[in-house]
């Protein structure tokens, strides 16, 4: 079910949750449109491969971009598949091997498609395939996890103690900075407020949505449509952000 964005006096509300069987040829074009909208990493298991023009190209345009891109292939495919797979590394692609891989999953930080489909040309043209795309947080998240699993890797590495420096210094050299401003305006409460990550009861204040312990955690990326897990006025669970701190029914009462 896709719902489309609104927009209420300023405040986007964004219900998007998308669960979709796809068929047949129908599953290479949105695989293809899954590898263009990735942007920060991308993962493609598949135990067989062998590239077709479209697809070479988006993974390509993937690695240009700077997304992290991994693929996953059966380990005994390796010597039939072995110039795939120095083309693909040549590219600028992780790529990895796994016993008796059976899986097909590819997935981004924004879509996950699992599927029958193999990445081999012969498959999306003449095999019957079925497929289910979603862009479910949850769903997304057990993905990852089962690919992690698999791997025994993370998608995303851990930084390195340099780039944690690096990050440390960063945040002491911006604590003078003005707090970014969420894109919407609301009439502040005098009352109390919560964390939207952890709920703990802190003054209510739409600029400053964090505990002081969260907030330290938040600011290391300060990624501001980073997904929390309470409204910052009622406390229920609900996924709001640092942009969007409350939620819809709250924002509606006010």
């Amino acid at each position: 079910m896709t719902i489309t964005p609104t927009r209420t006096i300023g405040y986007i509300v964004r219900f998007t949750i998308m669960n979709k069987v796809i068929k047949d040829s129908f599953i290479n074009s949105h695989l293809l449109e899954l590898i263009g909208r990735s942007e920060k990493y991308l993962v493609l298991v598949s135990p067989y491969l062998k590239l077709w023009g479209h697809l070479e190209t988006q993974i390509e345009n993937s690695v240009n971009r700077g997304v992290d891109v991994q693929l996953w292939y059966r380990s005994d495919q390796e010597k039939k598949y072995k110039k795939t797979y120095d083309k693909l590394s040549k590219m600028g692609v992780k790529v990895g091997k796994i016993d008796t891989l059976h899986s097909k999953l590819y997935l981004s930080e924004k879509e996950g498609l699992m599927t029958s489909m193999n990445l081999l040309d012969f498959s999306k043209s003449n095999s019957r395939e079925i497929g289910i795309l979603t862009d479910e947080r949850k769903m997304l998240n057990q993905f990852k996890d089962y690919i992690e699993d698999l791997t025994q890797k993370p998608i995303i590495p851990k930084k390195s103690f340099l780039d944690m420096g690096k990050d440390f210094l960063v945040n002491q050299l911006t604590d003078d900075e003005p707090t970014p401003q969420p894109d919407f305006q609301r009439t502040e409460s005098n009352g109390d407020g919560h964390c939207i990550r952890c709920s703990d009861s802190i003054s209510f204040n739409i600029k400053s949505p964090y505990c002081t312990k969260c907030y330290k955690s938040w600011k290391k990326y300060r990624n501001f449509e980073y997904e929390e897990k309470h409204c910052h006025q009622c406390s229920k669970s609900h996924k709001t952000s640092f942009e969007k701190p409350i939620c819809y029914s709250c924002f509606k009462s006010g």
